[in-house]
């Protein structure tokens, strides 16, 4: 559960802040812009996926928050961990998202 709250407050937003947030009536949305994994990404190839099929990717994307009175653009990146074939845990046939992290100090594996 602490690792979900840090999370999602990574995010930029805690439990004070959405519930003022709420009453502004708020949103955020977020669109994908670009993706970089495993040998582009220097953690992975310093420590390299425990097992085959693991991928760890690193996404960035346009985040817009939204009140009635305000709007605020940025860019934030997100690290995905997905579990692809031939990993035995995954669908035979796609990936399967198994963890993502978005605060600056996420955890790689």
């Amino acid at each position: 559960m602490a690792v979900l709250v840090q999370e999602f407050e990574a995010t930029g937003i805690n439990a004070g802040s959405f519930a003022s947030l709420a009453g502004q009536g708020a949103y955020r949305a977020a669109t994908f812009e670009s993706m970089a994994c495993d040998n582009e990404l220097v953690k992975v190839r310093e420590r390299p996926a425990p097992w085959p099929g693991l991928h760890v990717c690193t996404v960035r994307l346009k985040v817009v928050d939204q009140t009635v009175s305000s709007s605020n653009s940025y860019t934030a990146p997100v690290s995905v961990m997905a579990n692809c074939p031939p990993a035995a845990t995954a669908p035979p046939d796609r990936c399967q998202m198994v963890g993502f992290y978005a605060s600056t100090s996420r955890i790689v594996y």
